[in-house]
């Protein structure tokens, strides 16, 4: 299999934390430069129309394109240690979390897209839109907050694949734009910390140029 990827991204990041999290190795990493526009090219854009990073290409040729189905699919086929649940009410409960983690981050992106210094070539910058969608995602984690239950991750006492995007998600945010959890999730933040210790959670090194420009303006 190949990884078609970028080490920094923010769906990519999933994909390479819940790797070290399972213990998987043998997947062909395939570095694209997502500044240059690689994922926009021809021969990339003849394997994955959709242009998204990362993408996934199984050994019989098959492109799989969304970071949440990638991890399904490789969950599917490495599930030991087990990171969706045990039984069916179990994986509903961690489909349902990674359902919020991604409609939250999908708000995220769009706050930072309007609000951050780094998209003034692409995007005439909003306050208005950038507070909008800073609602918007702080309304969707308090609902995943609320689905944290009492342990020491989303998935109980071990991280789920909800675990692996909610955190991948959240230090992208925040280590690149300055963007963190609202002082109320608690649960969250404690989730998030708990994560942060693990082996799996350090950090890749984000685009020169990108780190002083990308911080959100201040209109919260």
């Amino acid at each position: 299999m190949k990884l078609y990827q970028f080490p920094w991204g923010i769906y990519p990041r999933r994909i390479h934390v819940y790797l070290k999290e399972k213990g998987i190795s043998g997947i062909e990493m395939v570095e694209l430069d997502v500044v240059a526009g690689d994922n926009r090219k021809p021969d990339y854009l003849a394997r994955n129309p959709t242009g998204t990073i990362p993408a996934l290409e199984t050994d019989d040729g098959r492109v799989i394109c969304q970071s949440s189905t990638i991890l399904l699919y490789l969950e599917q086929l490495h599930p030991s240690p087990d990171m969706i649940g045990g039984t069916p009410a179990d994986q509903a409960r961690t489909h349902d979390q990674l359902a919020l983690v991604n409609e939250a981050y999908n708000f995220a992106g769009i706050c930072t897209y309007y609000g951050s210094p780094l998209f003034v070539q692409r995007r005439k910058p909003s306050d208005e839109v950038a507070k909008a969608m800073h609602f918007e995602y702080a309304r969707v984690l308090a609902s995943l907050e609320g689905m944290a239950g009492g342990g020491d991750y989303l998935g109980g006492e071990t991280p789920n694949i909800a675990d692996v995007t909610f955190f991948a998600s959240e230090q992208f945010m925040r280590d690149l734009y300055k963007l963190r959890l609202p002082k109320e999730l608690t649960k969250l933040e404690a989730i998030f910390n708990r994560f942060l210790q693990r082996p799996s959670a350090a950090p890749e090194a984000y685009p020169d140029f990108m780190v002083p420009i990308a911080p959100l303006r201040d209109f919260l």
